[in-house]
C-alpha cells in the first residue's frame, strides 16, 4: 500500500483498499489510513464515509478508536455548521457502548454542545455520563459535571448533582461529596445546610479509619456552632459513636417516614428525595 500511495494515482489506490474491504481483511490501521489518504486529497466526506464503514465492520473496543478518530476530524473539519449530524454521530457512538469506553465520548459530546449548541444541552449530555460511564470514572464525572454546573448556572445549581451524587456512590466516595458540598454550602453562608450534611455524611466515615471526616466536623462546629449544636456532635469515642449511629438511625427513619406521610398530598414529581429527605431528618434531629 505505501508504494501503491507513493507511486500510484488516486484512483488506483482507491482501487486497492477498496479490494482490500471486498476480501474483508482490512485492519483498523488499514482504515485509518484509507481515511487519512482520502482527507489529505480533499475528500473529506469520503473519508468520513471510511471510518463509518470501520465502526461498521468493527466492535469495541476497536470501534472506540474508530469513533474517537471519526468525530474529532469531523468537529475540526465542520465545528457548529452541521450540528445536527453531529450530534446524530455522538449518538450512534454512544449506542451500545461499554462503560469503560463511555466517558471520553460523553466529554467531546458536551464540549460540543457547550460551543456550538446550548448550555442547557450540554448539562444534559453530563448528567446522562454519570450514569453511563464505569465505576471507576463515575466520581470524576460528578466532579466535572459540578464545575461545569457551577461556573453555568452558579453554585447553587449544584445542590441536586450532589444530593445524587452521594446517593449513587460508594460510601468512600459518597463520604468525600459529603465534605465537598457541606463546605459548599457553608461557603454561601447556609451554615445549618452544612451542618445537616456533615450529620447526613457521618454514617459514611467510621471514625476508626475516616478521622478526617470528623476532624473537619469538629473544626465547623468550632467555628459556625454553639453549645447546643455541640451536643448533637457525636464524639470520636468508638462506643459513644456506635450508640450514636444507633439512636440517630432510628431517629432519622422514623422522622423520615413521618415526612413522607406529610408529603403524600404532594404530586410524584414534587416529593424530593430520599436523601434530600434524610437531611431533612437530621436537621430536625438538631
Amino acid at each position: 500500500m505505501d508504494l501503491e500511495e507513493s507511486c500510484g494515482t488516486l484512483e488506483s489506490t482507491k482501487k486497492v483498499y477498496e479490494r482490500i474491504f471486498d476480501l474483508r481483511i482490512a485492519t483498523p490501521q488499514i482504515i485509518v489510513n484509507y481515511a487519512n489518504f482520502l482527507e489529505e486529497h480533499g475528500y473529506y466526506e469520503e473519508s468520513f464515509r471510511i471510518y463509518e464503514r470501520g465502526v461498521d465492520h468493527f466492535s469495541y473496543p476497536v470501534a472506540f478508536e474508530l469513533w474517537n478518530l471519526y468525530l474529532t476530524k469531523f468537529l475540526a473539519r465542520y465545528g457548529g455548521t452541521k450540528l445536527e449530524r453531529a450530534r446524530d454521530l455522538f449518538e450512534q457512538a454512544l449506542n451500545g457502548c461499554p462503560p469503560k469506553f463511555a466517558k471520553p465520548l460523553y466529554l467531546l459530546y458536551g464540549n460540543l454542545e457547550e460551543q456550538y449548541g446550548l448550555a442547557r444541552h450540554a448539562m444534559r449530555i453530563y448528567e446522562r455520563a454519570t450514569r453511563a460511564v464505569s465505576d471507576e470514572d463515575r466520581f470524576e464525572m460528578f466532579e466535572f459535571y459540578l464545575t461545569k454546573s457551577a461556573s453555568g448556572f452558579g453554585i447553587t445549581s449544584t445542590r441536586p448533582i450532589y444530593e445524587k451524587a452521594i446517593e449513587v456512590l460508594p460510601d468512600k466516595e459518597a463520604k468525600e461529596m459529603c465534605l465537598r458540598f457541606a463546605d459548599m454550602e457553608r461557603r454561601i453562608g447556609e451554615i445549618d445546610r452544612a451542618r445537616a450534611i456533615y450529620a447526613h455524611g457521618s454514617q459514611f466515615a467510621d471514625p476508626r479509619t475516616s478521622p478526617a471526616y470528623w476532624e473537619v466536623w469538629h473544626g465547623f462546629e468550632v467555628k459556625h456552632g454553639n453549645e447546643d449544636t455541640f451536643k448533637v456532635y457525636p464524639t470520636k469515642d468508638e462506643a459513644d459513636c456506635r450508640k450514636c449511629y444507633g439512636l440517630r438511625e432510628v431517629c432519622r427513619h422514623s422522622i423520615i417516614r413521618m415526612l413522607d406521610m406529610s408529603l403524600l398530598p404532594l404530586k410524584p414529581e414534587h416529593l424530593p428525595s430520599r436523601t434530600v429527605r434524610s437531611m431533612m431528618a437530621i436537621q430536625w434531629l438538631h
